[in-house]
């Protein structure tokens, strides 16, 4: 397959809208068609029959340019992707599948795959009825994201090149280039561990967590009554509890760019919330990751990283002042909070976003800068973690108190 190459941004789109059953003009077209036109005209007025022929010959020549690229292929395709989820830095393989549909042999044809913003081309041979051909690709998956492949089409073009028409025949697929991330063994992660849930002050008559006796009301569920107390004072007692929550770790992202003091401490910044994360599913804990643009939803591992591969800077976002307040509101029964955010937030800022956090939260904050060393501090009563790749987590975690 050759390299992919670049359309000019906009002009394709536009073309293609105004005929989309007739093709994109190339710049030669433009002026085969206009030139001829023009010399058509200029040599009917003025009487011209030179100029007349060669502006006939000329929009003759557009007009078999038209003819050519009308033509069908009646071609079934479909993307087979080895995996739709691959890690940055990685190469996802797969294969685009052609079958002849017609009922007859078909010319040779030329294919495109758009692979994002970019185009690939591959020359598939004349195929007989309802034989297949098969063209292995591969995309470098340089940077995180969601890549979109597809679809599929025919390239239909003239041989001087004046049009140029595609043909789709299947429905793009998405390509998802998750972020780096790190495993956290058991001895890293003391910090995140909080087995028995936190204790909450609301009172309640069917939980875990005895609290006190009190007399029985209407309504109390019998099986709570205490029935030795009951027998010594003469009257109902029933048992009362406090609710407890099981443990739940709200991870906090900024999307910030002005936080950070490089780009790549952003993919940093995505990797280490896609870590803090993951450890904590496989833990089977409750977890919740939250950005400037909102809550990412997923149920397990793979869908978290792949709402982590299509998020992107928030130029317009707020700080992490605001972040934090955000959620809180929108995760309100967190027990353990991380903060992940860039070197360039100021102690002041981590102070002022902490004091947002319940008290009974315990919160740490991860600075990314690929600048600085691995080191630990503190923020008033905040943990602050400085990091300098994700690979530092680990052993970062480990010393955290």
């Amino acid at each position: 397959m050759s390299p992919p190459d670049r359309a000019p941004e906009g002009v394709l789109p536009r073309a293609r809208e105004r005929v989309p059953w007739l093709g994109v003009p190339s710049p030669l077209g433009y002026a085969v068609a206009l030139v001829g036109l023009a010399a058509l005209v200029a040599g009917l007025l003025g009487h011209w029959v030179e100029l007349t022929v060669l502006g006939a010959g000329w929009l003759a020549v557009t007009l078999a340019a038209v003819a050519w690229t009308l033509a069908r292929v009646r071609y079934a395709a479909r993307i087979e992707l080895e995996s739709p989820r691959v890690v940055v830095g990685s190469r996802a393989w797969g294969e685009v599948v052609v079958r002849n549909e017609a009922s007859r042999a078909s010319l040779p044809t030329t294919v495109s795959l758009p692979v994002g913003e970019a185009s690939a081309t591959f020359r598939v041979a004349g195929l007989g009825r309802g034989e297949e051909h098969r063209e292995v690709f591969s995309v470098p998956a340089r940077r995180r994201g969601v890549v979109a492949l597809g679809p599929v089409a025919a390239v239909h073009g003239d041989p001087l090149g004046l049009l140029r028409r595609e043909q789709p025949w299947s429905e793009p697929v998405e390509l998802f280039v998750h972020p780096r991330t790190v495993a956290l063994d058991a001895d890293t992660s003391g910090f995140l561990r909080d087995i028995e849930g936190v204790t909450t002050q609301d009172l309640s008559s069917s939980d875990v967590s005895f609290h006190a006796l009190r007399d029985y009301v209407p309504g109390d569920d019998r099986r709570s009554v205490h029935w030795r107390t009951t027998a010594r004072v003469g009257r109902l007692i029933v048992r009362q509890f406090e609710e407890t929550r099981r443990s739940h770790l709200l991870v906090m992202l900024s999307l910030r760019p002005e936080e950070y003091a490089d780009p790549d401490d952003l993919e940093t910044a995505v990797s280490v919330a896609g870590s803090l994360a993951l450890h904590a599913l496989r833990e089977e804990r409750d977890v919740s990751v939250v950005t400037q643009r909102g809550r990412l939803t997923f149920a397990r591992g793979p869908g978290l990283l792949d709402r982590l591969a299509a998020v992107e800077p928030a130029p317009e976002a707020h700080g992490v002042i605001d972040l934090v307040g955000q959620a809180v509101a929108a995760v309100p029964a967190a027990s353990v909070a991380a903060l992940v955010t860039g070197a360039r937030v100021q102690a002041r800022e981590l102070h002022a976003a902490a004091r947002q956090l319940p008290l009974d939260v315990r919160a740490f904050a991860v600075r990314c800068d690929g600048s600085r060393a691995l080191a630990r501090h503190r923020v008033g009563a905040l943990s602050v973690l400085d990091v300098g790749t994700v690979e530092d987590l680990p052993a970062g975690m480990r010393g955290l108190r």
